[in-house]
């Protein structure tokens, strides 16, 4: 890593990354294309009912990949060897015991956990059949967001996107093949899960054998100010996925309310979009990361500010891109999920075209959170997401609906993005002399 100091160097380091975000929110989407296609738009409505308890897996993940990877990455460039891979290796037993806790979870409470969701009658089934199946894989999804990060510190981004495309065409073909041999939702699940154990035992295999790597499995550190500096840190991408999951249900319950099960439908092809949509801009966050926690240990201002700069540029491009995209072909994407169902096309069809507002101003609230969690400061980073989700967007979807209808739901986001962006402003400059990533030396006492 130290040897990636220019613009194209680090994009194209950041490269297999961006692809693996993508291709991930790319498989995500072609699942529930599948279900609404091959089951039923109820059954997309129920899948999107559990995401919130399923996002669970995710969280943890996140965590511990990107606030792991962050304290991992700037021992590397602090020259601490040996100590990067127990400290690797803690990590790793961690995660694997936290999602044991969850999958235990779920499994006793599943049916009172698909209520707790706002599942009703017609959902209830569907929802319960797909949540209790994946929660089998909980161990094995969490290791894979953990070790796919992990092989970017060692230094083999192309083999993260290789285990990434791997599990992805694995879980599209059992979809099909499972639900067309009539294993329904659980069968959709557990392509997921087979999905997950793919791009797992390429990084195992990895870690295992590849003695020269910087990162490998090592005897495990679990000193406590590692664990708690790893979770603070990982923290904000926790939050993130936890704010998600609230706010998913929150979309959900009020979308029952005023429009009953198409309008839970359409909310989740709008959500299916944002997935696509942010994954370009997480995917380059994620993998530029440990670049910058890299040369944060090293002292390497002026490559900090090569790579802030290049960021900058990245997101805002991308923000516009996908902003004119949705106003224009909005309605063709939507096709894709509403299964013939007419009113739920008219839902999502108007709805996408007010949200899509938001994607102007989305690229550069993501960007800001990863920055000061690849800087080891979850904190901020954990702060930004906190006002970003529970602080405007909950509140958002519960009044705006009030007061404009239907149309506010929509508005819900776009409202929430426009505020987030002062505040993600506000502390980009703040903490610049800090850090030194706007090409100034880092001024201490700050």
């Amino acid at each position: 890593m130290a040897d990636v100091t220019t613009s194209r160097a680090m994009l194209r380091f950041a490269l297999p990354t961006i692809i693996v975000m993508v291709c991930i929110s790319s498989y995500n989407i072609m699942d529930g294309a599948i279900v609404s296609n091959m089951i039923g738009t109820d059954a997309l409505a129920g899948l999107n009912i559990v995401m919130p308890a399923a996002s669970l897996f995710t969280a943890f993940g996140f965590m511990f990949a990107t606030g792991g990877s962050a304290y991992v990455a700037k021992e590397l460039g602090e020259g601490r060897l040996e100590k990067a891979k127990r400290d690797f290796t803690g990590i790793t037993i961690i995660g694997v015991l936290i999602a044991f806790a969850a999958m235990a979870v779920l499994e006793i409470w599943l049916d009172e956990i698909v209520s707790l969701m706002g599942a009703d009658e017609v959902l209830h089934g569907y929802a319960a059949e797909y949540l209790g199946a994946l929660a089998w894989f909980a161990p094995i999804i969490v290791l894979q967001f953990i070790f796919m990060q992990f092989l970017i510190v060692a230094g083999r981004p192309g083999l993260s996107l290789a285990g990434s495309v791997l599990s992805g065409l694995t879980n599209i073909v059992l979809d099909v093949v499972f639900i067309d041999m009539g294993m329904g939702m659980a069968g959709a699940a557990v392509a997921s899960g087979i999905g997950s154990v793919m791009a797992f035992s390429v990084a195992v295999v990895y870690f295992v054998l590849r003695r020269d790597s910087p990162v490998r499995f090592a005897r495990p550190s679990f000193e406590r100010g590692m664990v708690v500096k790893v979770c603070s840190n990982g923290a904000s991408e926790m939050v993130t996925e936890l704010s998600g999951s609230i706010t998913t249900l929150l979309f959900n319950l009020t979308m029952m309310a005023y429009l009953g099960a198409a309008g839970v439908s359409s909310i989740t092809i709008i959500m299916y979009v944002q997935f696509l949509a942010i994954a370009v801009i997480l995917g380059y966050s994620m993998g530029v990361a440990p670049l910058m926690s890299y040369n944060l240990g090293a002292e390497r201002h002026d490559v900090m500010n090569t790579l802030f700069r290049t960021s900058l540029r990245l997101v805002c491009a991308v923000s516009l891109t996908i902003f004119v995209l949705m106003e224009l072909f909005g309605w063709a994407v939507v096709g894709v999920f509403a299964g013939g169902s007419q009113e739920v096309t008219d839902i999502a069809t108007r709805g996408a075209m007010i949200h899509s507002i938001a994607y102007l101003f989305m690229g550069f609230n993501c960007y800001v959170s990863s920055l000061f969690t690849s800087l080891n400061n979850g904190l901020l980073s954990a702060l930004v997401s906190f006002i970003r989700g529970l602080c405007l967007l909950a509140p958002m979807i519960v009044l705006l609906p009030m007061v404009l209808g239907t149309d506010g739901i929509w508005l819900a986001v776009p409202v929430t993005e426009v505020v987030t962006v002062f505040v993600s402003l506000y502390f980009t400059l703040r903490m610049g002399p800090r850090y030194g990533y706007l090409g100034r030396s880092p001024v201490t006492s700050s």
